[in-house]
């Protein structure tokens, strides 16, 4: 067990004190060509993922099988956490048993890690505070909700644990302490750099009001709003998610005055006050783990309209939806980006909702659906794909099939992503959709029986499954990469007849083509089986 003292490194800490270790290039975001990337030793890095669930982390004995598991299906970054109940247990003695364990068992299976800080909030509770806090409710107060509010959906169903209000600065100085402490301890530890991105809390937000009735919050929301999100505010003004422009629009664009002056009474106002309250939380957080260890830092959404909660408080008020996307980057300007968990059927449009310049995609929970990462990937230019539980994942499933493909297929995957050259789609059961990529109209289908068709067979291979779906690359004049599973691509072009010239089969080893077959006479029908992955570069011919 490795626990240290308040006397060593919460008292260096306390002093502001930074602690020491080999310098190196720390991962970070950098803007390359069109697209937003994750850069781990130099070179841009796609976090193909899965999350952990979150007690899992918690017990090394535990997690020893789970690492072979994910090792052995081609998991490449693994989420983990670190909850503050195990990290600081009594105020000012840290334990990071769990958070060495999955430093160390990460980097020997040759893995990357991204850590969940489990804080003071988590799924809009509190109950990873540790003990301490949550017992001493006089220094750390609680969040008080309407007694007659009358929550919908998952907040009526989940009923509510302790959620202690975000407007306490007692709480935000231990968390931010605790916090800091962590990013020392990895600092210290990790000289490999397993640990590659830190989420800051998880899912924030009030849930059963639109905001929190306590004495503190009162308080605040008779204060004027501060300079900074104003100033925000103006300076972003013709670019403003509508929902908040409308609802500062309702005061005439009032620049001074306190919450209600300046955005009303209502729970679409009271939202807003929600926001600027936890992202100037997390914001305080995050600056005090990364004068530790600057690594590039995130919160997640748990999601509001797109999952069929219509008001605040019915999903976490306050949290970092999209329609708050704006008051979150006023109030949390040392946050690389806002992270969607993505449970809704509307994949797609969630990662639209999300996608700006200043916001690249990274989904840290989704569900365990392959098409999803094809989309991510090449429509969205996505760093991170990462179903939730991905301990549950079966063996040699579908998901991990593509993680061996495309973990191969980094450099060519971002490079195009850099250029504009890639496109990512998932496709219904008889389904059609067409793209423009490399001077061409493609057209792509979605699966189709292949019983008995040119030798393609009668069994479970040849039955359609209700999904395809693929990436496609413009890898150079006349030619493409296709990833595909279920699908059929036909290229067409305005003034030319277009046929296919050269077809061949094979697969990316770190980043190098190695070819296989080439692809003719009944093969060519069905490029894309119905039952796996394949990818093919063709090379294709025009005349008049």
């Amino acid at each position: 067990m490795r626990v240290l003292t308040r006397l060593s490194l919460a008292a260096m800490l306390a002093h502001g004190a930074v602690v020491s270790a080999a310098p190196k290039v720390l991962p970070h975001l950098q803007r390359n060509g069109a697209a937003t990337q994750l850069m781990v030793n130099g070179e841009p890095y796609l976090a193909l993922s899965g999350e952990l669930h979150n007690s899992s982390p918690s017990s090394p004995a535990y997690m020893a099988p789970i690492w072979d598991k994910l090792a052995r299906n081609h998991v490449r970054t693994v989420i983990g956490s670190a909850s503050w109940e195990l990290v600081e247990p009594q105020e000012g003695r840290y334990d990071f048993t769990a958070v060495d364990d999955q430093i160390r068992q990460a980097g020997a299976h040759g893995m990357k890690l991204v850590l969940i800080w489990f804080g003071a909030y988590k799924n809009a509770e509190s109950t990873y505070a540790p003990s301490w806090v949550r017992r001493d409710t006089a220094r750390f107060p609680r969040a008080e909700r309407d007694p007659n509010a009358k929550p919908k959906g998952i907040a009526a169903y989940l009923g509510y644990n302790p959620t202690i209000s975000v407007f306490s600065d007692t709480l935000v100085q231990a968390d931010a302490r605790a916090f800091a402490a962590l990013m020392a301890h990895i600092r210290q530890v990790d000289r490999q750099q397993t640990v590659i991105m830190i989420q800051v809390e998880n899912e924030v937000g009030l849930l059963g009001d639109s905001r929190d009735r306590s004495a503190l919050a009162n308080a605040a929301w008779t204060q004027p709003v501060p300079p900074a999100l104003i100033a925000y505010l103006r300076d972003h003004q013709t670019t403003l998610r509508p929902e908040l422009l409308a609802v500062w629009q309702r005061s005439g664009f009032r620049d001074s005055g306190t919450w209600a002056e300046v955005f009303g009474t209502d729970k679409a106002a009271d939202e807003i006050f929600m926001a600027w309250g936890f992202g100037s939380y997390v914001e305080r957080v995050a600056k005090a783990g990364a004068a530790q260890h600057a690594l590039p830092m995130f919160a997640n959404a748990w999601l509001g309209p797109q999952a069929k909660s219509p008001e605040p408080g019915d999903y976490p008020s306050g949290g970092p939806v999209a329609r708050m996307m704006d008051v979150w980057k006023a109030a949390a300007p040392s946050l690389a980006l806002l992270a969607p968990d993505i449970y809704v059927d509307d994949y797609a449009g969630t990662l639209a909702d999300f996608k700006r310049a200043d916001n690249p995609i990274f989904n840290p929970e989704a569900k365990n659906d392959p098409g999803n990462l094809f989309v991510a990937l090449g429509q969205y230019d996505a760093i991170a794909f990462s179903p939730f539980g991905i301990e549950d994942a079966e063996d040699g499933g579908d998901l991990f099939q593509a993680y061996k493909l495309l973990n191969e297929m980094t450099g060519p995957i971002t490079r195009a992503q850099a250029e504009g050259r890639i496109r990512g789609f998932r496709i219904a059961k008889g389904g059609q959709i067409k793209e423009t990529l490399g001077g061409y109209a493609i057209g792509i289908s979605g699966p189709i029986s292949t019983v008995g068709a040119f030798g393609a067979g009668t069994g479970e291979e040849a039955k359609p499954p209700e999904t395809g779906y693929g990436l496609v690359i413009n890898s150079g004049e006349n030619e493409f990469l296709i990833v595909g599973r279920g699908i059929n691509a036909r290229f067409s072009t305005a003034g030319a007849q277009v046929e296919i010239d050269h077809v061949q089969e094979g697969v990316f080893q770190n980043g190098r083509w190695i070819a296989g077959r080439t692809m003719n006479g009944d093969e060519r029908y069905f490029l894309f089986p119905n039952d796996s992955l394949r990818i093919i570069r063709v090379t294709l011919l025009r005349r008049p």
